[in-house]
């Protein structure tokens, strides 16, 4: 049964203005930029979608828009049979997102402030969200918790932003370049409980460079390049498009873009 459907995704964004057009009210030859053009796909329960793409192909893009953050300019973004743009309230207590960006956190806060404050947006009490943070901080081997935010190393806010996401024990987990800035033991364990929550059930998308990574973790991988789909399905499918019956994934990926 289709958990998560997207059909014909489209996003452009218009480029500032700069400050000599805007004092001449020049609006006219300021073309959008397109991010996602004509995207289509489907995930089933329990699945796990590797993006893949260079940077500017619209892979955060695609993960804001699912996470009811940015909303599309044409298409349909359809979760657990709730629509976005109609049923976000819904759709945001069903995903949880950890992107590579940590601007939302207050940095002059400590990290268990930050998430006692971010639990509390999803209507978890003191009692809840003291057992949910305890359990995540141990699953996660986090002891700096109660130092300020700005303190932190990149791989230790990574680390919070990842049990930020998980804060309300979401159905659906988008995250956006995973390992980025985790030390080798952080990254296997968060490589680890990706695999054991997919079998649990929880449905991933993990938009990454890492194509070694994605080809660990992922049972389907869908491949950007321009914000336009080069190749979607398994590993098995994407070998059969390019007509090789042992090609790894990075070696398709460089095949289907290449010439992009």
């Amino acid at each position: 049964m289709t958990y998560i459907e997207i059909k014909q995704l489209t996003k452009d964004f218009i480029p500032s203005l700069s400050f000599r057009k805007l004092l001449r009210l020049d609006f006219k030859h300021t073309r959008p930029t397109r991010a996602l053009e004509d995207i289509s796909f489907s995930l089933k329960k329990g699945e796990i979608l590797g993006v893949l793409g260079p940077n500017g192909a619209g892979k955060t893009t695609l993960l804001k828009i699912i996470a009811t953050l940015v909303l599309p300019d044409k298409g349909i973004v359809i979760i657990s049979r709730n629509k976005v743009g109609k049923d976000d309230e819904k759709i945001k207590f069903l995903i949880g997102l950890a992107t590579s960006e940590e601007r939302s956190f207050y940095w002059r806060l400590t990290g268990k402030q930050n998430l006692e404050f971010f639990a509390s947006l999803y209507d978890l009490n003191k009692r809840q969200s003291e057992s949910r943070i305890q359990h995540l901080l141990k699953l996660f081997n986090i002891d700096y918790i109660n130092k300020r935010f700005d303190s932190y190393s990149a791989g230790m806010k990574r680390n919070l932003s990842i049990v930020r996401a998980l804060l309300h024990n979401p159905e659906i987990l988008l995250l956006d370049e995973p390992t980025k800035s985790l030390d080798y033991n952080s990254a296997c364990q968060l490589r680890n409980f990706i695999k054991k929550e997919t079998q649990q059930g929880r449905t991933i998308i993990c938009a990454t460079h890492n194509m070694e990574e994605a080809e660990d973790l992922c049972n389907l991988f869908l491949i950007l390049h321009k914000g336009r789909i080069y190749g979607l399905g398994s590993l098995e499918e994407l070998r059969k498009k390019i007509n090789s019956s042992s090609a790894t994934l990075s070696e398709i990926y460089l095949r289907l873009t290449q010439n992009g």
